[in-house]
């Protein structure tokens, strides 16, 4: 069960708050792993990021080596052919299980891209094509060769009003606030500072365990970083883990004063997303700015991913976990 607080009032009697922990729902990675592509679905449509990516089915996926499940859970993209307009094989995984508000995501990553021309993402988001009307919750998420994490909230105006705090307790850096719906604002997100959240930093520290909490008033995010996991049985990868006993949140989306944002009228049937695209509007978009042209020699992300398939060896996630309680 979600934690909750509970107020018990007698005059002018007030009893302390009491919480409980989260429960286990669905062990995504148990059963030593065997099970984990029977838990989602293989998107094999058009990217709607405008990558240059070409998405393939589960039997594909097997048969071109882009996923595995000995000892952990292995997604990565075809390094061995350069591609032409089609682009480049990769996979992209759509959990089973819809969510409501009340639920708590914990994801232990061992490994994520780190490569120029990537845009690898681990998000929610629901099943429906009506994008963003039942919300977008991204968890991890960047572009290119960032060393920082951007977390975001997408929803629609077409739901009400969804206006967040302007200053929660928070530990990472604000970016688009305040109006999160996508047609007036491109959603709302913030920025990890540290170089350790995403890429190649993220890699070189063993990784590490992100945790999302979605209730109808926040929708909270953590980052902690391997050697900093907060252990027990309350810990993020503890048996009843309590995100009321963790540290500041690295990114908190909050209702107003709870009145700007009913999280649970604008984020609905939220499923797990994990992906690895390329180019598209991010990692074209930022080409030059984040120093890929400079690094690869290509003027153009497309021409890059097209015909340098050997960097993109490095184009993986591996995940030791993925939990979600309720």
């Amino acid at each position: 069960m979600a934690p909750k607080t509970f107020f018990l009032a007698a005059t002018a009697l007030v009893w302390p708050a009491i919480t409980q922990a989260y429960t286990l729902k669905d062990n995504y990675t148990g059963n030593n792993y065997q099970d984990f592509f029977g838990k989602f679905t293989f998107w094999t449509g058009a990217d709607p990021t405008n990558g240059l990516v070409q998405y393939v089915d589960e039997a594909s996926a097997w048969s071109n080596g882009l996923i595995g499940n000995g000892g952990n859970i292995y997604l990565g993209v075809d390094n061995t052919n350069k591609v032409g307009n089609e682009g480049r094989k990769s996979v992209r995984l759509t959990g089973k299980t819809a969510y409501s508000p009340g639920t708590l995501i914990v994801a232990d990553i061992a490994y994520m891209p780190q490569v120029c021309g990537t845009w690898p993402a681990f998000w929610m988001t629901a099943a429906s094509d009506d994008w963003p009307q039942s919300g977008e919750i991204d968890i991890v998420e960047n572009a290119n060769n960032a060393q920082n994490n951007q977390m975001s909230l997408h929803v629609s105006d077409k739901q009400g009003q969804c206006t967040i705090t302007s200053n929660p307790a928070m530990t990472a850096t604000k970016d688009r606030w305040n109006n999160c719906a996508e047609e007036a604002n491109g959603g709302c997100d913030a920025n990890d500072s540290r170089t350790n959240s995403f890429g190649s930093g993220f890699n070189n520290n063993g990784g590490g365990v992100y945790a999302m909490e979605w209730i109808a008033q926040a929708v909270r995010i953590w980052f902690f970083p391997r050697g900093a996991i907060p252990s027990g049985a309350s810990g993020p990868l503890g048996s009843s883990p309590n995100p009321d006993t963790w540290e500041t949140p690295t990114t908190v989306f909050e209702s107003n004063n709870g009145s700007g944002c009913d999280m649970s009228t604008h984020i609905r049937n939220q499923r797990i997303v994990i992906d690895t695209t390329f180019c598209g509007t991010w990692a074209s978009g930022t080409w030059s700015s984040s120093g890929c042209a400079a690094k690869t020699g290509y003027g153009s992300c497309e021409d890059y991913v097209k015909n340098v398939p050997g960097d993109f060896k490095y184009a993986f996630w591996t995940f030791n976990s993925i939990m979600a309680y309720t």
